[in-house]
């Protein structure tokens, strides 16, 4: 792994615990910069990625000041993050940020925020894409593996769909591995597939994401996920154009709260 994406990854974690511990003083990514490497480099001090990730866990912490004070700085030409991508997205956040501290809210479905779009858009893909890479962010009781591989691969959909969407896939599984651990553990003894587990957790109503469907399995969206990450990863020619990528990023984003939510209360019910 390159030295740039370590230090994300590294921010990512960070910014993962500063989330769930309300670290409103960001103690813990002045210990981040503080820390050195094996060569006694004050690799994280200096790095735009992580005063990047740390204005994202300031606005999942609704300290939209401070997370505004980080963007304009990371956003900016001067100072800011030296790949001119990512600068445009933390422009992107900036003035989403804006709009939350003038007391714009978004839905708690993250769906429903798109309902009056054209999900076959250019624009649109870019704005799921975005909120979703912030959404994902906010999922703290997602395994740390799980929350980055979720976030990386979110940044990457719109010029990688297959790679995303195989990643999507293995999050997929990972999160039902914890939450139904022992019919994990059934289904992989007996040498049986992800979709038969599914199918099994479906029909047995178990399947967190199962909700109000009362017809067929196929409806599920996990079902649907997982035949993506499918036909992703076997090469099926699949027309990755802005629809898809956007129903796919809808469907993953709620699936991922789902489980961070049913997580959490495993965690707070032990």
């Amino acid at each position: 792994m390159s030295e740039w994406r370590n230090i994300w990854k590294r921010s990512i974690k960070v910014s993962q615990n500063a989330i769930k511990n309300k670290d409103k003083e960001g103690l813990l990514f002045q210990e981040l910069r503080n820390e050195k490497d094996k060569n006694e480099n004050l690799s994280y001090k200096n790095d735009k990625m992580v005063e990047f990730e740390e204005g994202i866990a300031c606005e999942c912490l609704k300290l939209y000041d401070k997370a505004i004070r980080i963007y304009e700085i990371v956003a900016s030409k001067e100072n800011g993050l030296p790949v001119k991508h990512w600068r445009d997205v933390a422009e992107i956040f900036l003035e989403r940020c804006k709009q939350k501290r003038q007391g714009r809210i978004y839905a708690e479905t993250f769906g429903d925020n798109f309902i009056n779009k054209d999900i076959s858009s250019a624009e649109t893909l870019k704005e799921i894409q975005w909120l979703a890479f912030y959404e994902l962010h906010s999922f703290v009781f997602l395994p740390d593996h799980i929350r980055y591989l979720a976030i990386s691969s979110m940044s990457r959909i719109d010029s990688e769909p297959a790679m995303a969407i195989v990643i999507f896939r293995t999050c997929l599984e990972g999160v039902i591995k914890i939450l139904y651990p022992a019919e994990y553990e059934e289904n992989e003894n007996d040498e049986k597939s992800l979709g038969h587990l599914l199918g099994k957790l479906f029909y047995d109503k178990k399947l967190f994401t199962r909700e109000n469907i009362k017809t067929k399995f196929e409806d599920d969206k996990c079902y649907i996920l997982k035949e993506r990450g499918n036909d992703a990863a076997h090469g099926v020619d699949v027309d990755y154009n802005n629809k898809y990528l956007n129903e796919t990023i809808i469907l993953f984003v709620e699936i991922m709260k789902k489980g961070n939510d049913l997580i959490e209360d495993n965690l707070r019910n032990r």
